[in-house]
């Protein structure tokens, strides 16, 4: 069984996300993986709609 991680920053979107897709069509799971990083938060990227995503 193989697995493949993806590491999603910004980009929180599934449907034409190329690493997610290029994951799922080569591995047999998938894990995803999102890191909350202060210094992105501080950067401006902290919406109200993207934090109550998250």
């Amino acid at each position: 069984m193989s697995v493949s991680v993806v590491l999603f920053t910004s980009d929180l979107r599934l449907h034409d996300h190329p690493p997610l897709r290029a994951a799922l069509a080569a591995a047999d799971e998938v894990a995803p993986l999102f890191v909350r990083d202060r210094a992105v938060e501080a950067a401006g990227f902290a919406t109200p709609n993207r934090t109550a995503f998250l």
